[in-house]
């Protein structure tokens, strides 16, 4: 049985998914205006920040029934770090 923790930190990764492809947009943008290697690298980090917050939601869902309810608060903790930064970043970028 998933506790609200697991699936509190499943939203959160959906959170991160959105947070991260608003920064890949915004990079996007720099990239196509300045076309640099630094624009390409800030590109590449957000496409990784994608597919990481894509993978982590998967395995939740894959795992869910497998991990004990002691990791959820861990694991809900990590993901409101990441969302948190991400966040930050995003709000950075766009201002």
């Amino acid at each position: 049985m998933s506790s609200l923790l697991m699936e509190a930190s499943v939203a959160l990764g959906l959170v991160s998914i959105v947070l991260a492809a608003a920064l890949f947009a915004l990079y996007r943008r720099v990239y196509a205006q300045t076309r640099t290697g630094f624009g390409l690298a800030l590109l590449v980090f957000a496409g990784a920040f994608v597919l990481q917050s894509g993978l982590t939601v998967y395995s939740y869902l894959a795992a869910m029934p497998l991990i004990p309810d002691s990791f959820a608060p861990f694991l809900f903790a990590i993901g409101l770090c990441e969302a948190t930064g991400l966040g930050a970043i995003v709000w950075t970028a766009s201002h």
